[in-house]
């Protein structure tokens, strides 16, 4: 009879969690679906040892449930939450977290409950195991996730102690890698794993390299390097190009202003949606003032499409950043519909042809007679061409005769880290220059 008013408060503490966890649950995901975060559902079994039920002090127990909350809740930050379920069973919740991340705090969970316990003279050790369900490519429901979560508990309960399961669905490996960019991208930039390299551009009449292209790369803590043309489309989608370019902008200034034996030209690709941003001209303004860096130093790459151009607001941006001291260059030059005759209303300095030019010349040397006035009409406008994507000394000496301006490509050089840059620069104009 004595033990039933315990029972009883033991259900009530359990039907109370319930609700807590329903309610912080439902919280967790509608601050996920609102600012587009991922979040985890972990569920977390211990294994007590075999000898604490035969205790008759019921104490022992309570203190170490109390001594296994407390660690779980310093594996976690404030804005996550830990509920007990019944006395060996919890429900992390881990808001704003990529699967990486998820994984790393799960071995630190199963890591700091595996230690030893010291009650009252008694040594106990716990294992544990724990399944992981992340929102919302593996459930979108809180019953989804909790019950895929424990579904996963039970997969790593058969692995063996302190295992952990994160539930990735029948997902192949190609759609959960796509999953991944998507989840993780908006992490990136305040987790540091967005970086920036440097593809030397080759001045053929100067036989130096005048610039280089800023390209932005992004390193993956679990799928390594991610090229832009994977992840940008997710960002567009996501909303988040005006803050990439921002970021990416800032730090090619940092690179100008720590140049020391070197007098390159940086080129950055500008999206036509940032030419619309009202703040655009005073945000880089700021930028170029705060680095003490001149905007002669800076190439910016715009995309072919005329009809984007012909706005008002979008061509006095142009001007504006021509007056500021930017030079201008027209990218993929050839992939549209732009004319020569559309040239006279941008203030352009540079084309950049589609390297596509570069794969039909490998098929057909007649298509020289195509590229080669497209070429001559540039300079007759005062352009200089840059071609892109040559990759060998056969290439090069075409594009050459041709009447190129810059080269650039992995026969002059691979994108390189700025610092790899500065090193070898020398080395590859000896390079190029001893090929010819």
């Amino acid at each position: 009879m004595e033990h039933k008013p315990t029972n009883n408060m033991g259900n009530k503490a359990e039907r109370w969690n319930s609700e807590l966890l329903k309610e912080r649950l439902n919280l967790t995901l509608a601050f996920s679906k609102r600012y587009q975060m991922s979040a985890a559902v972990c569920y977390l079994r211990l294994h007590l040892p075999l000898e604490l039920p035969q205790h008759i002090d019921h104490d022992i127990e309570e203190s170490l449930a109390s001594k296994i909350l407390v660690r779980l809740k310093r594996t976690i930050r404030d804005i996550d939450t830990v509920v007990k379920i019944n006395r060996t069973d919890f429900v992390i919740l881990i808001a704003d977290i990529t699967e990486h991340d998820c994984q790393v705090i799960s071995e630190r969970i199963l890591r700091s409950i595996s230690d030893t316990y010291t009650i009252d003279f008694h040594h106990f050790s716990i294992n544990g195991n724990m399944g992981i369900c992340m929102f919302p490519y593996g459930a979108e429901t809180p019953v989804e996730l909790q019950s895929i979560a424990k579904t996963a508990m039970y997969e790593a309960e058969a692995m063996g102690d302190n295992q952990f399961v994160l539930y990735k669905g029948d997902l192949n490996q190609r759609a959960h890698r796509k999953v991944l960019i998507e989840n993780d991208l908006p992490y990136a930039l305040k987790k540091g794993q967005l970086y920036v390299q440097y593809q030397p551009q080759y001045h053929l009449e100067k036989r130096t390299i005048e610039g280089v292209e800023a390209l932005i790369r992004w390193n993956h803590p679990s799928l390594g390097d991610i090229s832009p043309a994977e992840f940008i489309p997710y960002a567009d989608d996501a909303g988040m190009s005006h803050r990439l370019f921002f970021w990416m902008f800032e730090e090619v200034c940092k690179q100008i202003q720590s140049e020391t034996n070197r007098n390159l030209k940086y080129s950055i690709n500008l999206s036509v949606n940032q030419l619309l941003l009202s703040y655009f001209l005073p945000e880089i303004t700021k930028l170029i003032g705060w680095y003490s860096v001149s905007a002669s130093k800076i190439t910016l790459e715009i995309t072919e499409n005329i009809e984007v151009y012909t706005v008002k607001k979008v061509n006095d941006t142009l001007h504006s950043l021509k007056e500021m001291g930017f030079t201008m260059a027209l990218d993929d030059f050839g992939n549209g519909y732009f004319s020569f005759s559309d040239f006279i209303k941008l203030p352009v300095d540079f084309i950049k042809l589609d390297r596509h030019f570069v794969f039909s010349l490998l098929k057909n040397k007649q298509h020289e007679g195509v590229i080669s006035p497209i070429i001559q009409m540039a300079h007759n406008l005062g352009l200089q061409v840059i071609i892109e994507g040559i990759e060998d000394h056969t290439q090069f000496m075409v594009w050459e005769n041709l009447g190129c301006d810059i080269i650039q490509g992995y026969f002059i050089s691979k994108p390189l880290t700025f610092d790899v840059l500065n090193e070898t620069i020398v080395e590859i104009e000896s390079r190029v220059n001893a090929s010819n």
